[in-house]
């Protein structure tokens, strides 16, 4: 998007001055998919399956991974929040960020990976108790956590379901 209108705020989005501002706008949109006009959270969703499927064996990276995304999530959503309004909908660095959690407790299959993505997108969306009590924190961290929440709903039914030895999900 060129020196238009930020998708949603009323108000008039200011590109960037510097390098560092695009890419922390490249980082948050996850690379401009959260411009994009239909599902953007879904679709940057899908920046965690590379993640997810080079690096799940190697545990102390992954969760390095996890935590440096999260953490840049904070900050970044944070700063963009202030220009572009309260959690605007083109930040999805939340979204790829924490659904790195779920997927660490996947087998790396499709069947398992369908049915924590859909979890993890259900979780985000319903967004139960107390998810939605999240959101109303300041800044980044109400983007965040909401996302965090529905990360860890996500894995606790992902760990359920493989406790009981569903076929497909072990």
């Amino acid at each position: 998007m060129a020196h238009g209108r930020n998708p949603v705020s009323t108000g008039r989005w200011v590109p960037p001055r510097d390098l560092f501002g695009w890419v922390k706008i490249l980082i948050a949109t996850g690379f401009g998919l959260g411009f994009m006009p239909v599902a953007p959270a879904t679709f940057a969703c899908l920046l965690s399956l590379p993640v997810w499927f080079f690096l799940k064996a190697h545990g102390l990276g992954y969760a390095i991974i996890i935590l440096a995304l999260f953490a840049t999530g904070v900050a970044v959503a944070d700063d963009l929040s202030r220009t572009m309004g309260e959690d605007p909908r083109c930040i999805v660095i939340d979204e790829y960020a924490c659904l790195l959690l779920p997927l660490y407790f996947t087998p790396v299959r499709i069947i398992p990976l369908a049915v924590t993505f859909g979890l993890f997108r259900f979780f985000d969306i319903v967004k139960p108790f107390p998810l939605r009590r999240l959101e109303d924190l300041p800044g980044g961290w109400g983007i965040m956590l909401d996302d965090l929440g529905a990360a860890i709903y996500t894995t606790a039914v992902i760990l359920i379901l493989q406790t009981v030895r569903i076929p497909f999900l072990v």
